[in-house]
């Protein structure tokens, strides 16, 4: 008896719902897609094991290869309220801070790392916005005994902060971190000298964070661990 032999026809796929679907979350993700800004200090980190999140609410010190120090707030909110707070609280000291125009002050969180001496501020703040993300000239944060600045950005960062926390009523909110990133060619004094202003009186911060490259797989027990303080 001959076989019956079936005729075939090719399987329709029809992928029009697949391809709405991948066009969707491609274009969620690049909508919600947080990217990295351009640094404008170039820093070789030095690697380690360890790896924790940074978090957002995080005060960044740091020190290029010269020994440079540069000084940055990740918090925008927060980022403009230290300027304002520097102001108040020091126009004494810096006679500069009393120039400063609530523009001027507000232009303050586009610059994305502050690396300048005070005296400089109304100069720096007066350049266009979309300009302030370019500069190159840095000039550093003074951090000598006779002119520390370094310390008093680092406290009115932590005025700024704990206001902010009353204001929006964060109150169980971690306080503000402070990090050091420093690049792994620079003079280690130069971190020791940060390390020094940090843990003295006024500032008396002994908890901090170093921020690395990560050096390759982290084991689950270094996943949660906090890199050594000093």
């Amino acid at each position: 008896m001959p076989k019956i032999k079936v005729k075939r026809s090719s399987t329709i796929v029809d992928m029009t719902a697949m391809t709405d679907v991948s066009f969707l979350l491609l274009t969620f993700f690049i909508l919600t897609a947080k990217f990295r800004p351009a640094t404008p200090v170039v820093i070789d980190m030095p690697t380690s094991a360890s790896e924790i999140p940074v978090p957002d609410n995080m005060m960044v010190i740091t020190v290029d290869k010269e020994g440079m120090i540069y000084f940055s707030v990740e918090n925008p909110k927060v980022k403009v309220a230290t300027l304002q707070n520097l102001k108040q609280r020091y126009s004494k000291t810096y006679p500069a801070l009393e120039k400063l125009t609530d523009q001027q002050i507000a232009n303050f969180i586009n610059l994305p790392v502050y690396g300048y001496d005070i005296s400089q501020l109304p100069e720096i703040l007066n350049i266009p916005a979309a300009d302030l993300g370019s500069l190159k000239d840095f000039s550093g944060v003074p951090i000598d005994s006779a002119n520390n600045q370094l310390r008093d950005w680092i406290q009115s960062a932590r005025w700024a902060d704990r206001l902010d926390k009353q204001e929006s009523g964060a109150t169980d909110r971690e306080d503000i971190r402070v990090a050091i990133k420093g690049d792994k060619t620079t003079n280690v004094q130069a971190v020791q000298e940060v390390i020094k202003i940090l843990t003295e009186e006024p500032v008396n911060i002994h908890t901090f964070n170093l921020i690395t490259s990560l050096e390759g797989p982290v084991s689950a027990e270094a996943a949660g661990t906090e890199p050594p303080a000093k």
